[in-house]
């Protein structure tokens, strides 16, 4: 793992000049965003490749990172037409293949991402594939399978790197808890907690885990030990006022001033945390519902489908969750958190 800059420790958002410094100097901020959760890391980034960044010309290597900054700032259709052109430059770029899959899984664009997944197999070592194929599989009606299949070959691999150890058990915990296994789900979690040093996803899954089985105490705990972490403040919040914790309100207040600040950035654009916030922390249920559909038109995880459900059900609007119900029917999602849900908005479907 690349070293992480203190925040804030730039003095000049001026990049290097010289294409190789830039690359690696960019490299390290994405690993760096991704390890820590700010955000900041990827505006150092994007400053590192200005020379190029606007280039439609720029070099492979900055095209994939330039894809990856898209990527993390939720800018899918950039990032796609980033990967598109790397792919006409490199058909066998494993990177580029990777992302991309990732990329079309999180839109819901299952057939795409399992191409893209399969383009793998003479390009990475095998368990990168099997992985990549587990979590669209996974979605597909197929989650037990995936499962299987991925625990069987996790238990034949021999010397794992550990930060694909830590892939591989965060996509095992996540089919478990979809499928109810909850001890299962948290051996994962375990697992893959111990497997590297803590980055902000695996502590942000770990976090919405314990919120969803109502551990609050052990949620605030996570905060209180990562407290730089800028997205286990939803979750800290969240739990602090399921407790009545004497810190809730200030937590709470926290967040508004983070959105507000961010708002006025003019960048802000309504996320599922936003959603979250608006429906459990403000009690706005029809912002929420706005929120979450807005989110709903980029990003279709079985977590942006859940806050959908909620605050269609919060404002009374069973119907506005519609585009949901369909996405869920026709890929066969299964979610032991959202199908209960699903089933009390809508009528089946008569045959």
């Amino acid at each position: 793992m690349l070293a992480t800059v203190p925040a804030g420790a730039r003095k000049s958002t001026t990049g290097p000049r010289d294409l190789q410094t830039a690359v690696v100097q960019a490299s390290a901020d994405i690993e760096s965003a991704r390890t820590s959760g700010d955000p900041r890391y990827l505006g150092y980034a994007q400053a590192a490749l200005a020379p190029w960044w606007n280039a439609k010309d720029a070099p492979l290597p900055v095209i994939l990172l330039r894809a990856q900054i898209h990527q993390h700032n939720h800018s899918f259709e950039a990032a796609l037409a980033d990967l598109d052109h790397a792919l006409v430059l490199d058909p066998r770029n494993p990177q580029a293949r990777l992302t991309r899959a990732a990329i079309q899984q999180v839109q819901g664009n299952y057939t795409a991402a399992a191409a893209d997944c399969r383009s793998l197999a003479l390009l990475v070592e095998p368990l990168v594939t099997a992985d990549c194929m587990s979590r669209v599989s996974s979605h597909r009606g197929a989650a037990r399978g995936a499962y299987r299949k991925l625990l069987a070959m996790r238990d034949r691999a021999a010397g794992m790197e550990p930060r694909l150890r830590r892939e591989i058990e965060l996509t095992l915990a996540d089919i478990s808890m979809r499928i109810g296994e909850i001890e299962t789900a948290r051996l994962h979690f375990d697992q893959a907690l111990t497997a590297t040093d803590a980055d902000a996803y695996t502590l942000l899954t770990f976090a919405d885990f314990l919120l969803e089985q109502r551990e609050y105490r052990q949620v605030v705990e996570l905060f209180e030990r990562y407290p730089d972490y800028a997205d286990l403040l939803l979750r800290a919040a969240l739990a602090s006022r399921a407790i009545n914790a004497a810190n809730a309100g200030q937590l709470s207040q926290r967040l508004r001033e983070q959105y507000a600040a961010h708002q006025r950035r003019g960048d802000f654009v309504p996320s599922r945390d936003y959603a979250r916030f608006l429906l459990d922390i403000e009690g706005k249920a029809s912002a929420a519902l706005d929120a979450a559909l807005f989110n709903w038109k980029s990003q279709r995880e079985p977590a942006d489908a859940l806050i959908v459900v909620r605050a269609a059900i919060a404002t009374g609007q069973p119907a506005a969750a519609a585009p949901v119900v369909t996405f869920v029917r026709e890929q066969g999602l299964e979610d032991v958190r959202l199908l209960p849900l699903l089933s009390h908005i809508l009528p089946e479907r008569r045959t």
